[in-house]
């Protein structure tokens, strides 16, 4: 299996199991990177991901409590720290939390 094809099943698992419904993926600057390089923007409408939100990007914005929020993060001490902080004012209705590890 090449690595395209895996990032697209990890990404479709996640939505799968999110559920129906609108979704936003919020993710680091590394997940960011590998989610836009397998994923066309038609391609994860289809997964009804309609948002992409960076963890870091730091700011107020709007409650979305209409919105499932899949975060997709690296478990560095700083992103714990950014979803611990996002967890404890949160913006969307439900969270799925999955982590990315990179394999050596």
């Amino acid at each position: 299996m090449n690595v395209v094809t895996a990032v697209k099943m990890y990404v479709t698992k996640m939505t799968e199991e999110s559920g129906p419904g609108m979704k936003v993926l919020l993710m680091d600057k590394h997940t960011t990177s590998i989610v836009s390089m397998v994923y066309g923007q038609s391609e994860i409408l289809q997964r009804e991901v309609y948002l992409f939100e960076r963890i870091d990007s730091g700011g107020q914005q709007e409650p979305m409590k209409h919105l499932k929020c899949i975060a997709f993060v690296r478990p560095t001490k700083d992103n714990i720290a950014l979803l611990s902080r996002e967890l404890r004012y949160p913006r969307y209705g439900v969270y799925y939390i999955c982590e990315y590890q990179r394999s050596n």
